[in-house]
């Protein structure tokens, strides 16, 4: 009833221009004649009185006049096209229209008896039937048992790891601390404490991340994280040529198969290309013991191009999808790679895995969190390949 209520306010609207009267405007008209006509009575009465001087008085008649001459020299109103009676039923069948087809249309396809939903439980639901929402739920939950068993230093190591992969750097710096204060000897944990200090400053080694760091390497010296920091914190002071000896050094003592080795070479070879340092020869040669073992190549070699050029289309296929497979395995173990991720990126696109690419990309964001020039990077490749970045 209210709706049609509104229509027929809005038809009732759209169809009084066509029942205004026609000479409502020429009424007007005169009626600004009229007022002409007596101001220039009233002012010939005061001038023949004496009351107004006679120069002035003609001028102002004189204005006066042209103003009569200037409304009466307007067109009148244009004839309608129709009689009164024409468009007098012309409106009126423009109300019953409107009114009747807006009302039947919502009769037909509108549902009056569905409760409108806030905008806040929608947008609940929403998150919660999307994989970050799991993500949140998981956290709580991990969460509220934290509050039930605060003496769990691995409860908190794993909370904090949760944070520091949603991006919540500074509460995992937080939970890291609690586990900390459980196990003051895991240098594990105080090297991760140190790191989301690092990640929660913007990628700055603070003085409290810095002592950290000095602190996991006092209780365990070999801590490749610690060291590696500690060199950021040398270079961010200026002090880049001691950052670079204690890099190198870092990856020297690495042992067979470190994960993380191949991504401190990638950088210290990315920051000495940078700035034009000559560490040719200072580097421990890629299959020695102290280079984390041989290194997994990004792409097939030329070998397995050519016997992939004479399988059968399934065979090829199976043996493509198994090798970025691999990659995405590898990625997981050494999540900054930028390079690495880029690859991934593009051979998902390449096989039509638009969702498993735009998830992916999402896991390298979170890998290069704090890493702003490595972060923009991913971004334009993302927006290259057509994957959302919002």
């Amino acid at each position: 009833m209210i709706l049609t209520l509104m229509t027929v306010l809005a038809a009732v609207g759209l169809a009084f221009p066509l029942i205004r009267r026609r000479d409502a405007a020429q009424a007007e008209r005169a009626d600004a004649v009229g007022v002409l006509k007596a101001q220039m009575a009233e002012l010939e009465a005061q001038a023949a009185s004496g009351a107004m001087a006679g120069p002035e008085a003609e001028a102002l008649k004189s204005d006066l006049k042209r103003r009569v001459l200037a409304e009466a020299r307007n067109p009148e109103a244009t004839a309608r096209p129709l009689s009164e009676r024409t468009l007098l039923i012309l409106a009126v069948s423009i109300v019953a229209v409107v009114t009747l087809a807006g009302t039947g249309l919502y009769l037909a396809i509108g549902k009056p008896e569905v409760k409108a939903q806030p905008g806040v439980s929608a947008s609940k639901d929403a998150v919660e039937g999307h994989p970050q929402g799991e993500t949140g739920a998981m956290i709580a939950q991990l969460e509220a048992q934290m509050q039930q068993r605060p003496d769990n230093a691995e409860g908190w190591r794993m909370l904090g790891w949760s944070y520091l992969q949603t991006g919540r750097n500074a509460e995992a710096a937080t939970a890291y601390g609690r586990a900390v204060a459980l196990d003051p000897t895991n240098n594990e944990y105080i090297s991760a404490q140190g790191e989301s200090t690092v990640l929660a400053a913007d990628g700055q080694v603070t003085p409290a991340a810095e002592a950290l760091f000095r602190r996991a390497v006092a209780v365990a010296p070999d801590d490749p994280r610690a060291r590696y920091y500690l060199g950021v914190a040398k270079d961010q002071r200026g002090e880049h040529e001691a950052a670079m000896n204690d890099w190198i050094a870092l990856l020297k003592s690495a042992p067979p198969g470190a994960p993380w080795a191949s991504e401190v070479r990638t950088f210290v070879e990315k920051v000495a290309a940078d700035r034009k340092m000559d560490i040719a020869g200072r580097l421990p040669p890629l299959e020695s013991a102290g280079a984390a073992g041989p290194i997994v190549p990004r792409g097939p070699t030329s070998e397995q191009i050519a016997a992939a050029q004479n399988m059968k289309p399934g065979d090829r296929d199976a043996m493509v999808a198994g090798m970025v497979e691999r990659l995405a395995a590898r990625l997981k173990q050494n999540p900054r790679d930028r390079e690495g991720w880029e690859q991934l990126l593009r051979a998902r696109m390449v096989l039509g895995q638009n969702d498993r690419a735009a998830a992916d990309y999402r896991e390298a964001r979170r890998a290069f969190n704090g890493l702003p020039a490595d972060q923009q990077a991913l971004q334009q490749t993302a927006i290259q390949l057509g994957l959302p970045v919002g």
